[in-house]
């Protein structure tokens, strides 16, 4: 008789096999076997399963779609063009389509869509959700892989309407520091127009980029408090991660980790959500201050525990005075949607709202430290410490300078995406949480091959 352990061993197995089997059954005939044969904790890339999933995320989209004027969509790694169908059902909204695929398996299957609809779908081979390493290897060669993919993306005022829709599922985060880093420094995607996206993600990620500094500094963090000044973003739905390729291994906690409570929350889902730069962000800083904003945020974020008045005296010594006597009435902030319900939110996330220059913190003293402040606080922060006589003069420029010039001749892709010009936020677990679990390796920069059809 085989001991209890082992028993339960050869069950898992063979559970393991019949499931695998039942999956290469339902799949094999549209998707490869590379999205069939190994489950991952963070696919980077994802592709919508089936025709059932993709009518059920239209559903979900059907109110947002009514509301957009815009006649631009671009569908992120369409795969299999379950969705695609669907975009295609709306002639009379969009007239442009634009599909990049980044694997070589479904490139024949959305090529003949662009044969079926020359004029109306463009095809691209190349992998979006790594836009930001085709940035770094244009630095490198003087290349031009980021133009070609997005050349058929029309181009529109930052003020104006939104320049297209983004349809996809992303599980990268580096994915949504590019788009960050893209709005501040003006380069990439967000040069083109503002872009509205909307995508299934993993909770921990969106969680990450939503929550206020209720839910710990661990994972209320500079890019959280960045990407809620930068984006007006919106929760749309659950969808089951079963829907979709390639499939997720089982949430299986960490005994003594710290982000239990984050990785535990909806393991067996994607979220879809909704989100676009602020039309008004250049009123709330303007383009040539942002990079400033961006390093602000980023040094006095180093630990979220720095007291605020120490730390800002140290660029403009004897400035507290100025902050403790406040003679300005604060500004509230209002929700962007005032119609969402805050209950029907994923847990530890916050409501989108408006952001403010003048958005002071109550009582702020020598102890009040910049994990206190929400986004919209430390926009306004920031604003002030912009505006002091002596900011012109202090040290706080050159650090700047330094922080950017490090940036500038950044030897690998991994510091130019995480900026490691400045010192490490200590709380690396978390990046970890939210990272896939095995990168790809970095490409060679040499120009690739690229398949388009104009």
């Amino acid at each position: 008789m085989l001991p209890l352990r082992c028993s339960w061993s050869l069950a898992r197995a063979n559970y393991g096999t019949k499931a695998r089997k039942e999956l290469l059954a339902r799949y094999s005939g549209e998707f490869p076997e590379k999205l069939l044969n190994r489950k991952q904790k963070v696919p980077s890339h994802m592709y919508l399963a089936n025709a059932q999933a993709a009518e059920r995320i239209s559903q979900y989209l059907e109110p947002h779609f009514q509301s957009s004027g815009c006649d631009t969509v671009m569908e992120i790694n369409p795969g299999a063009g379950h969705f695609t169908r669907h975009l295609l059902d709306r002639e009379s909204q969009f007239r442009k389509i634009i599909l990049l695929e980044s694997m070589d398996h479904f490139m024949p299957r959305v090529q003949e869509l662009h044969t079926l609809y020359p004029e109306r779908v463009k095809v691209h081979h190349g992998d979006f959700v790594n836009l930001w390493k085709l940035v770094y290897m244009d630095k490198i060669d003087g290349g031009s892989r980021v133009a070609d993919l997005l050349n058929d993306v029309p181009q529109k005022a930052f003020t104006d309407d939104v320049n297209m829709l983004v349809f996809g599922a992303v599980g990268s985060y580096p994915f949504f520091k590019h788009l960050i880093n893209s709005l501040i420094f003006q380069t990439s995607l967000f040069n083109l127009g503002r872009c509205e996206m909307i995508l299934a993600i993993p909770p921990p990620i969106y969680i990450h980029l939503t929550c206020n500094n209720e839910i710990g500094y661990l994972i209320y963090r500079s890019t959280s408090v960045l990407f809620q000044i930068l984006f007006e973003h919106q929760f749309i739905a659950k969808v089951p991660r079963e829907d979709f390729l390639p499939q997720q291994t089982a949430f299986s906690p960490t005994k003594g980790s710290k982000l239990v409570k984050v990785r535990s929350i909806n393991p067996e889902y994607l979220y879809l959500v909704k989100f676009s730069p602020r039309r008004n962000l250049h009123e709330l800083c303007q383009s040539q201050d942002l990079p400033a904003l961006w390093f602000f945020i980023k040094q006095n974020f180093v630990s979220r525990r720095n007291r605020i008045i120490p730390n800002l005296e140290k660029w403009v010594p004897g400035c507290g005075p100025r902050l403790i006597i406040n003679p300005h009435a604060s500004e509230s902030v209002k929700p962007t949607y005032p119609d969402e319900s805050p209950k029907k939110l994923p847990q530890y996330s916050c409501q989108s709202t408006s952001m403010s220059t003048r958005n002071y913190y109550p009582g702020i003293n020598i102890y009040t430290q910049f994990g206190d402040l929400r986004p919209s606080q430390m926009l306004t922060l920031f604003s002030q410490f912009r505006q002091w006589p002596e900011y012109g003069e202090s040290s706080f420029l050159a650090s700047l300078e330094n922080a950017l010039l490090k940036l500038e001749t950044a030897n690998d892709e991994q510091n130019l995406e995480d900026g490691v010009t400045l010192p490490e936020e200590d709380d690396a677990e978390a990046d970890e949480m939210l990272e896939e679990e095995t990168p790809e390796p970095a490409t060679p920069p040499a120009k690739s091959r690229r398949k388009a059809s104009s």
